[in-house]
């Protein structure tokens, strides 16, 4: 049963998969004002939350938000995706690896319960302390402005979802799943495009997250290994974990018409669906046919 229909943030932040141009574009027209009229408009047509990476356009877009008079920020469910894996990939290139891990450590050292933990991991030797601090610090300016309650989950960028599974790193995944629960009050969750592969692992070591992120299409776009194998592991990994849909429109390669037919093919394994528009006369339409063909009565 579909509970969150979602806002997602690609087209603010100017991520589209297919279309270089079609991003730049995007991003250029997403001014704070343009985004919030553009969640007004789908709040206003059914949309129950929003989903975004920790990307500081997000930090201003929700600081904007709780200053507006016709949008609180306690009316949207939240769903946040952290790292946001390019900027840390363009600060490596830019300074190098060593130069990243000491800004890391220099933010974590800011707050004095991290920089316990953090010598806690030193003298232990343990890169599982680091990473939930890593996690944390990413969600920390957020955590600021959202209220607790409506943040329903943390997930994991698919870089490091992939990195996780490729090395078996299993211990490393249900440390992170335990501090974000009970050191943060959050659900956790993972990102992938790798769903076939990625629910075979899950299933191996007998362990669900609470959320599983993943791309949903009648094209089999981002659905590795393959459609048929990826909606499989959809329909069993939803009876253990919340699936929430994105990539629904194959970015753009889909209409929106034949994305809702195939939703309501999948609906009974989904908990939320996501779509992103910068536009708000799109999000209005959007939300509408959406919310009226899958929500349940």
């Amino acid at each position: 049963m579909i509970e969150d229909f979602l806002l997602g943030d690609n087209p603010f932040i100017g991520v589209s998969h297919l279309a270089q141009e079609k991003a730049r574009e995007e991003a250029k027209v997403s001014t704070v004002k343009n985004k919030i009229k553009v969640l007004k408009a789908a709040l206003n047509s059914g949309a129950t939350g929003y989903t975004f990476s920790t990307h500081d356009s997000n930090l201003e877009l929700l600081a904007a938000i709780k200053k507006e008079e016709n949008l609180h920020i306690e009316d949207m469910n939240y769903y946040i995706l952290v790292p946001y894996a390019q900027s840390y990939i363009r600060q490596a290139n830019k300074a190098g690896a060593p130069a990243l891990i000491q800004k890391i450590i220099a933010e974590i050292a800011k707050h004095p319960s991290r920089l316990i933990h953090a010598l806690k991991g030193v003298m232990m030797i343990d890169p599982k302390i680091f990473a939930s601090l890593f996690i944390e610090m990413n969600l920390s300016p957020y955590m600021k402005i959202l209220p607790p309650k409506k943040v329903k989950a943390v997930l994991l960028h698919e870089v490091l979802t992939e990195l996780i599974v490729s090395f078996d790193l299993i211990d490393l995944l249900k440390h992170i799943d335990h501090h974000v629960h009970n050191r943060l009050n959050l659900g956790f969750g993972i990102e992938t495009r790798n769903i076939g592969q990625v629910y075979n692992w899950l299933r191996k070591n007998n362990y669900f997250p609470e959320y599983i992120m993943t791309p949903l299409n009648p094209l089999g776009y981002q659905m590795a290994p393959g459609k048929t194998q990826a909606e499989k592991a959809v329909k069993e990994a939803g009876g253990r974990s919340k699936i929430i849909a994105i990539n629904i429109l194959a970015s753009g390669a889909v209409s929106f018409e034949d994305a809702l037919k195939y939703m309501q093919s999948v609906k009974n394994s989904l908990y939320a669906v996501a779509v992103g528009t910068s536009k708000p006369w799109r999000a209005k339409e959007n939300f509408a046919k959406i919310t009226s063909a899958l929500r349940q009565c």
